[in-house]
């Protein structure tokens, strides 16, 4: 079993967020078959190669660019309750298809109740940061909070 240490190297939460916005800064199209080559690396334009990028995991396959898959990203996080939710953690659904399942980087608790900013890449849309309603938009059942394992906490 793959270990979030194997996996990647410690990150502190303020890089999650400086890698995402990255791609907010590149606005990067998505796609499930093309790549986004920044100063970051090059990875997968969906959902779980954008993840992988802000978390500064490697390919996988270690020997091809593109991240983790989705249910890959719930091998190197673990499960937390919303209350816990801090920037660079996410929300995500790993069941179903590559049509189904999705995940979002948290960024912060909006001003209204029950919804939160989130980091995202998805279908028809460019890298964006967007208000969502808590857990998440469709099948919110299948949405969970979860947050990578190698994470530090900042020491400031």
């Amino acid at each position: 079993m793959t270990t979030a240490r194997a996996a990647g190297r410690l990150i502190l939460r303020s890089e999650i967020v400086e890698r995402a916005c990255s791609w907010l800064r590149d606005s990067v199209p998505y796609s499930q078959t093309r790549f986004h080559q920044n100063e970051h690396g090059i990875y997968r334009a969906d959902c779980s190669g954008f993840v992988s990028m802000a978390w500064g995991l490697p390919g996988k396959p270690e020997d091809r660019h593109g991240g983790f898959d989705t249910p890959g990203l719930a091998v190197v996080s673990s499960l937390i309750t919303a209350p816990e939710l801090r920037a660079g953690d996410v929300v995500v659904r790993t069941d179903g298809t590559s049509l189904t399942r999705h995940v979002v980087i948290f960024a912060a608790w909006a001003e209204e109740p029950g919804r939160y900013w989130a980091y995202e890449q998805a279908g028809g849309n460019r890298t964006r940061l967007r208000a969502v309603t808590y857990p998440y938009e469709t099948g919110a059942q299948l949405y969970v909070p979860r947050r990578y394992l190698s994470v530090l906490e900042s020491t400031e």
